[in-house]
């Protein structure tokens, strides 16, 4: 009767363990600073990795040192790029809805309602600046993170 007590007590412990979700291995995704100079950007996306075709929610905030942000000119620009640099799908553009001066900070949220289809390797890329007339480099980055999401993922 003891054995049958002890089995039971750790067949039911046994079941309690694997009934609590197991959240260790999940990661929140990690956003750099890009590789030239820019300011950086505090980046967060949710759901957490992005889900191809699902609506993700971009929250991103900074301070621009030197430059401000103008009404109606300055530009967020979000893009998913594939391991080659080939971007995936469109970029998503929006202006800032109100001038910011440089060294205060901002905070925006951004809603994609379709996220691309995604391959399992690919890094995601947020930047701030203003267009420019120069085909060749039409944004004028003055703020900038990525984040390189799947099977790659060193963070």
């Amino acid at each position: 009767m003891k054995n049958f007590i002890f089995v039971f007590i750790l067949f039911a412990l046994l079941l309690t363990v694997n009934a609590v979700p197991f959240q260790l291995n999940k990661r929140t995704t990690s956003f750099s600073p890009c590789p030239f100079k820019t300011d950086p950007l505090n980046v967060t996306i949710s759901p957490d990795p992005p889900e191809s075709g699902k609506k993700e929610i971009f929250s991103i905030s900074g301070t621009l040192t030197n430059h401000k942000i103008k009404k109606d000119k300055t530009i967020l620009e979000i893009m998913y790029i594939d391991l080659s640099l080939t971007p995936i799908g469109d970029n998503y553009n929006q202006t800032f809805s109100q001038s910011i001066k440089a060294g205060e900070p901002f905070a925006v949220d951004v809603e994609i309602f379709s996220t691309p289809q995604l391959p399992s390797s690919y890094y995601i890329g947020i930047a701030v600046g203003d267009p420019t007339k120069d085909p060749k480099k039409p944004l004028n980055i003055y703020a900038c993170a990525y984040a390189l999401m799947g099977e790659s993922d060193k963070s």
